[in-house]
This record gives C-alpha cells, structure tokens and sequence, in this order.
C-alpha cells in the first residue's frame, strides 16, 4: 500500500519561528533552523518514494507555497491540531502525516507505516523522544485517536496509544525519532551525532555548535514512559530515565498550556478572583487564568477566561512573558498577558467553578504582590511582570 505523506508546515518567519530557543538563538537563526528541518523533512519524505504535500494554516500557505514552489500545500481544516490530523487522514487517507520539527525522516520508516497498513493496522505511529510523535498514519482517521489528547505534553503519545487501543485499533510503531524542539533537544542532537538527520539541518546544528550556543548537558534518555493517572487536564506519569549514572524513576504532572490575564479597569482597579483550591485546602485570591483550549491561541483563552470568570472585556491587551510554573514537578508552559481598559458585566463561570469578583486598587494589588501578599505563586508573578507597564501608564 502506498499514500499521501502530509508534512505539518509553518512558514520559517524569523520572530514567529522555534520562539523556544530564542534566546539563545536569534530570530534569523532560529527561522533558519525550522526552514532546514522542513526542506530536509520533504527531501526524506520524496525518497521514501510518497506523494508529499503540505498541510498548513491558511496564513502561512502562501510563504510555504513560494519556499518549495513543486510541492502542493493543503490547508489545515477545523479548529486546531486534532482537527488538522483528523480531517487530513479522512481526506487523503490512506495517508502519513510527519511533523516539520523533526531532522529529516528516519530511512525507510514511512515505507514500513504503509506497508503496516496494508497487512492489517489501524494506526501507525512513529514515537518522538519527548513523548509525541512525529508522524500518524492511517487509511481514514479515527476520531478515537484525537479525543480528549493531552496536546504538546509529554504524555500525548501514551495516551493516544491508549485511547485507540481501547477502541479497538490495531496500532503498529515504527522508529522513534527525536524532535528539535529546544536547547536540550539540540544539544542531545549535536552530542549523540547527526545520523539519519538531513544534511541541512545538521550542517546547521554543527554551526551552532561551534559558535558555543548548545553548551548545556543533553538530557538523559526516557526509556520508558507508564500513565499513573490521567484526565483531560492532568496526566500523572512515572519516566524511566537513563544517563550515565544508570536508571532512575521520575514522576511528575503534565497538563495543557495555560494563561494568566492581570485586567484593570478604566477606573484603575485590577481584576481578582476568589475560589477555593483543593490541592491546598484554602481559598486563593488569583488573576483570571485557565488553560488553553484545543485549536485556541494563548490570546484567545486570556480574553476567554477574562469573560468566563470575571465578565470582563479588555480595550487593550500586552503579553507579558512565557514562563514554567513548577518545573522540576509540573510539565506547566503557560503565557501572562496585561489587560487594560477592561470593562465588566456578568460572569458566566464553567459549571463546578465557584468564584467571588474582587477589585482592588492597581497600587495596592502593586504593593502586595511586592511583599508577599499573594498566596498564589504564578499570580504574584503575572503582577509583577504588570507593574513595570503599569507604573509607566500612569
């Protein structure tokens, strides 16, 4: 059986791509990067002997179409990753879709996705070493495989193994493959060697290397991956790890990327929310936050959660940073934005939140996130990444 080999593209635009590894790389560097992996990608897919185009977001299918002018670009269809897979293997299935994240395609790799499919799997996956996968295969597309995924976490493999087995897929592995995702994942590529990597990519890896800028130690090699627990939004998962000092055990949560919006008001008052958290036994006083939905921009689930929770609309908005809430027990990326000029009416909170409205003077909410005053940690960061812009509009 051959098919269809979708590559997952993103226009190489230097501020917009691998924003993960800037800094240390700059923008042009890191654009250049993902326009290698991508090149490189295509080259492996067409030696593999496939039908390649591109799958992408209607915004970036223009640029795409003019880098590699003889390869077809489709765009992405329904409202994020989930739909984009699914939608793309019922429509050219029997097809493989392979990330651009990746250093070229492993040799013979998708040849074996398709001849698993020919002899009777459902679903062929191809495992990345951060816990995703770099490609999906299959003659149609389950929507068992796409439900209730915990996107861009560790645990999105295991659990999309997970659901398709228990619907009662036939499910096939080729060969593990490694993203290039951040620091850590460049410099275990430039440590390990370039083997099988596309010679753009890793002629691009060696330069980095030689300017200094992957010298942090790679990370040690996950061997195994089991789910103690999972849900929608949180995954409790134990990793094997390997390194040189042998094997250890490392359990830890992943869940979804998240937001913090720090509102204030026309009137100069920022918006809080009181609600009582289980996992501590008391109730906190936080900024409206929450996490990203699938097919949602970070932008769009702030001014979401601002409605939801607090009934607010901001004239204004500004991100803040991207931080790590807890890195070394939760896998937690989450974005702070500022919201000004925000005007209130009703909230209409999700079912099972139970939230108090409170508004207290910009300086005061200032004062106390400075000495301490806010329990919650990730909320007395988004405040003080406020303050700055704050104390200079006024």
């Amino acid at each position: 059986m051959s098919g269809r080999v979708l590559v997952v593209a993103k226009a190489p635009v230097p501020g917009r791509a691998k924003t993960r590894l800037t800094p240390p790389l700059g923008p042009e560097d890191a654009a250049a990067l993902q326009r290698a992996m991508l090149l490189d990608t295509i080259d492996g897919c067409r030696a593999e002997g496939a039908d390649v185009a591109l799958l992408a977001a209607p915004d970036d299918a223009p640029a795409l179409a003019r880098l590699v002018p003889g390869v077809p670009v489709v765009e992405q269809e329904g409202r994020g990753l989930a739909d984009a897979l699914r939608l793309g293997l019922d429509r050219h299935g029997p097809a493989a879709i392979v990330s651009s994240d990746i250093p070229g395609v492993p040799p013979g790799a998708i040849r074996r996705a398709f001849a698993a499919l020919a002899t009777g799997a459902d679903l062929v996956l191809g495992p990345a070493r951060d816990g995703g996968y770099w490609m999906i295969a299959a003659r149609r597309g389950h929507e068992a495989a796409f439900r209730d995924i915990p996107w861009s976490t560790p645990a999105c493999r295991t659990v999309t193994d997970r659901r398709a087995r228990e619907a009662g897929l036939l499910v096939h592995h080729v060969d593990e493959w490694r993203d290039l995702d951040t620091l850590a994942d460049l410099a275990a590529a430039s440590a390990e060697g370039m083997n099988g990597a596309g010679p753009r990519t890793a002629a691009l890896v060696a330069r980095l290397a030689r300017a200094g800028l992957l010298t942090v130690p790679a990370p040690p090699a996950v061997v195994a991956s089991e789910i103690i627990a999972a849900s929608p939004w949180r995954t409790v998962l134990r990793d094997t790890l390997q390194d040189g000092g042998g094997e250890r055990g490392y359990v830890y949560v992943t869940a979804p990327r998240a937001v913090f919006c720090v509102p204030v008001t026309t009137d100069g008052r920022m918006v809080l929310v009181r609600q009582y958290r289980h996992p501590v036994r008391d109730v906190t006083l936080e900024v409206p936050a929450g996490s990203i939905e699938e097919g949602e921009a970070p932008l769009e689930a702030a001014a979401r959660e601002l409605a939801e929770e607090a009934g607010g609309r901001a004239a204004h908005w500004r991100h803040l940073s991207t931080f790590f809430s807890s890195s070394a027990h939760l896998g937690l990326r989450s974005d702070a934005f500022l919201a000004t000029g925000v005007e209130l009416s009703a909230p209409h909170p999700e079912a099972g939140e139970d939230l108090a409205v409170v508004l207290m003077p910009v300086h005061e909410a200032l004062a106390r996130a400075r000495a301490g005053g806010f329990a919650e940690g990730q909320t007395a960061l988004a405040i003080l990444l406020a303050a700055p812009h704050l104390e200079a509009g006024r």
